[in-house]
Order: C-alpha cells, then sequence, then structure tokens
C-alpha cells in the first residue's frame, strides 16, 4: 500500500490514538444543540450526543456536533472537548430536522472521515456521505413515523428515512433491541444493539428544586418533552380518578406541540402542577427526592428518564411497552402498567400504597442496575467497536481517501508488490 493512502478511517492502531498523521475526524448530525440554558435540555437525542461526544474526543477522536443555530445557547466552537458548529434551518414541525441535515451534510462530508448520523428522519439523507466515500453511521432512536404528532405526509417521509437508515449506512445502532429485530425483520439488517446510558445522578436538596411546598418522597414525577405519544393525557385522567394525596408534578414543554400542551393544562385535574422545562440541579432534585418516575408512553425508543430515575435510586412506573420492559428486565426496581385507564388508576393507588422502605429497596436495586449496565463509558466503547467495523465495511466497498486534499476515489487494482501482508 502507498505511503500516504489508507483505507477509510483504516483503524491500524486502536482507536485513541492517531490514523496516519491526523486523528479521526467524526461529524454528528441530526439534532438540535447538545448543550441547552444550565446545561441541559429536552430531547433524548441531544442528551446522548451530549454524553456521548466528550467521551469519544477523550478516546481520541475530533469531534464536530452541528447544531440548529437556534437552540445552541453555547455558540460555536470547542465546548467539553467537542467542536460546535451551528447552522440555520427552517425552523417549522415538519422541515426542521430535514433541512438542517441537508445544509450541513455537505460540510460535515468535506471535513471529517466518518458521518454519524442521529435519528430516522435525518437518515434520509444517508446516502450522501456514502456517495463520497465517507463512513457512514446511523442511530435510529425510535421509530418516529410511530409518533401522533405526525400526518401521513410527515410520517411517509420518516419511513423512507427508515429504508435508508437500512440501507446505506456501512453501521446501523439501535438503542433498544425491539429496534434491532424491527430491522431484522422488516430488512434483514443486523444492526449493533448499543443502549443509551446514564450518569450517575448525585443526591440534591430538594429546596434546589425551586419548587415550594413540596415534602421529600411523596410527589410523583414526570419528565418528557409534553408531546402526545408520551401519554400524558391518559395519566391526567387516571390520576383524577385515582384520587391520591401526592401531587403529580408534569416537567417539560412543547415540541410543537403549543396545542397539546394548553390541552392538557385544560383537563389536569387538581393536584397537577406543570413546572415547564427543568435542568441541572433543580431536575436531580427532583429525581432525588421523588416518589417514583411515571412514564406512560405510548411509544418510545429507550427512553432516558427512567434510567436517570433509578440512577437517583427511585423506582419506577412505566406502560407495559417493549423498551420499558427491556429496561426492567431482571431487576425489581419498578412496575409495568398495561394500557388502560383502569390499570393505571389501580398502579397510582398501590405506588402511594407502597411503605418508604420498600421503595427505597426497589430504587437501591434499581441503581446498581443500570450503573453496571448502562455506564457511558461503556457505551462510547461500544460506539467506538461499531465505528471500527463500520469502517472495515467501507474498506471492503473499496474507498480509499487522499491524504492530500481528503479527495475520495475508488481504489487502483494493487500490484503484486503493493499489497499489504
Amino acid at each position: 500500500m502507498q505511503r500516504g493512502r489508507v483505507p477509510c478511517l483504516g483503524w491500524c492502531r486502536p482507536l485513541g490514538r492517531l490514523v496516519g498523521a491526523d486523528p479521526v475526524r467524526v461529524a454528528m448530525l441530526g439534532l438540535r444543540a447538545p448543550w441547552g440554558p444550565e446545561g441541559g435540555v429536552d430531547g433524548g437525542v441531544e442528551r446522548v450526543v451530549a454524553e456521548l461526544a466528550p467521551r469519544l474526543a477523550a478516546r481520541g477522536c475530533q469531534v464536530t456536533v452541528y447544531c440548529r443555530r437556534r437552540y445552541n445557547a453555547l455558540g460555536p466552537g470547542p465546548h467539553r472537548g467537542v467542536e460546535l458548529v451551528d447552522v440555520g434551518t427552517v425552523y417549522t414541525k415538519h422541515l426542521e430536522a430535514f433541512v438542517h441535515t441537508a445544509v450541513a451534510m455537505p460540510a460535515a462530508v468535506r471535513r471529517a472521515d466518518l458521518v454519524h448520523i442521529h435519528a430516522m428522519g435525518p437518515a434520509l439523507f444517508s446516502w450522501m456521505p456514502r456517495l463520497v466515500g465517507r463512513t457512514t453511521v446511523v442511530t435510529i432512536h425510535g421509530l418516529d413515523w410511530q409518533r401522533v404528532k405526525w400526518g401521513p405526509g410527515a410520517r411517509a417521509a420518516l419511513r423512507l428515512g427508515e429504508h435508508a437508515a437500512a440501507t446505506f449506512p456501512h453501521g446501523l445502532i439501535t438503542v433498544s433491541r425491539d429496534l434491532a429485530e424491527h430491522f431484522r425483520a422488516s430488512y434483514g439488517v443486523d444492526a449493533t444493539w448499543i443502549p443509551n446510558g446514564v450518569a450517575p445522578i448525585p443526591a440534591v436538596p430538594l429546596a434546589e428544586s425551586r419548587q415550594p411546598g413540596l415534602v421529600s418522597g411523596r410527589f410523583l414525577l414526570l419528565l418528557g418533552r409534553l408531546v402526545p405519544e408520551k401519554g400524558v393525557e391518559g395519566l391526567l385522567a387516571a390520576y383524577g380518578e385515582a384520587a391520591i394525596p401526592d401531587p403529580l408534578l408534569v416537567v417539560g414543554g412543547s415540541a410543537y406541540t403549543d396545542q397539546h400542551v394548553a390541552h392538557l393544562h385544560r383537563i389536569a385535574p387538581p393536584g397537577v402542577r406543570f413546572t415547564g422545562p427543568l435542568h441541572g440541579r433543580p431536575r436531580d432534585a427532583l429525581l432525588t427526592h421523588a416518589r417514583a418516575l411515571i412514564l406512560p408512553s405510548l411509544v418510545e425508543g429507550f427512553p432516558l428518564t427512567p434510567l436517570e430515575s433509578l440512577s437517583a435510586g427511585r423506582p419506577v412506573l412505566l406502560s407495559d411497552i417493549a423498551p420499558h420492559r427491556e429496561l426492567l428486565a431482571g431487576v425489581c426496581a419498578g412496575w409495568l402498567v398495561a394500557p388502560d385507564q383502569a390499570a393505571w388508576v389501580a398502579a397510582l393507588q398501590r405506588l402511594v400504597s407502597q411503605s418508604d422502605g420498600t421503595l427505597s429497596a426497589m430504587g437501591s436495586a434499581g441503581r446498581e442496575h443500570v450503573r453496571a449496565h448502562y455506564s457511558w463509558d461503556e457505551i462510547a466503547d461500544r460506539t467506538l467497536d461499531a465505528y471500527r467495523r463500520a469502517a472495515g465495511r467501507a474498506r471492503s466497498a473499496g474507498w480509499r481517501i487522499e491524504r492530500a486534499g481528503w479527495g475520495c476515489r475508488s481504489p487502483r487494482p494493487a500490484s503484486r508488490d503493493s499489497r499489504p501482508r
């Protein structure tokens, strides 16, 4: 092999060292921005990238995250070892993600060795880096076409994104085993299962929640964007019927769903408190002191908030869907609830009847479980392994990178003397 010419992302050394003379350059697209005010954001994809990108940088990657300008409170430049680049878009529910990915992609493929696209909509553009020979990886965080907020046109576009994710990338990652099985059954594609992780949640005094009148262990907590598929409307009806003494805190904001949020406010029974989005220590204080976290979602990929509740040592009450079953498999740290109002009424009443000792024991078991199986450091290592495998497939596909100018070309047939031994 000629000096100065290496296979795309050759991985000739363990990742975390240099490939040739340069660090491996990774571009991430498909999110709003990884860090917002007070260091936090509401979206699952954004929070995944906020944890994953700095760890990849610490392992020797040169990571660039392409942000949607409106949401990047930090502005362009380096943060926690990650380069943030602002790119504009059309800020509407249906066009925001698609336009941003299309606009950011030319810069990403020009500057990166590997392009990592997050989410099903942006995956529609996974053919672009593949076309010019960049190693391409897609992570699917959920079957977004199932979400209630999308109409027929958007669902069709998301279906195309799913098909693209199964067709073009050198590597496909899913955040749950159920999603991996979906791609195997639907497309015959063997996706790599890498779940979301969780960082240890510190114990924060309840006073720092900035929510007056709360008593530790005597309130219920729901965290997340207020969108129809979170099942909040049904939970509010069940909460009102259950007539339990503990207040229910609903923490989160709109995601182009202002009408739905207004509807939730109108139908909320007494005892429900909407706080809006919370981040940082106020959020951690609620996680630390809630009786339990409640998530009645109809659709999920692999949700972060139950992981955080368990990491904080508090049990969870979850809808009985595949990702929640996967999370609670093998640990007594919460309950699964069938999707009907009577079941939720009974579950809420049962929850508030549990002793503090029982809840603490379940929370402790959950904490040990998630810290053993959902470490972000381990997930970063597994992601690097997925990158290596994708790079190997890219090599097999025959693309090479010219170090001078980073132009891609199809390989020339190697002479007998120049073939690697």
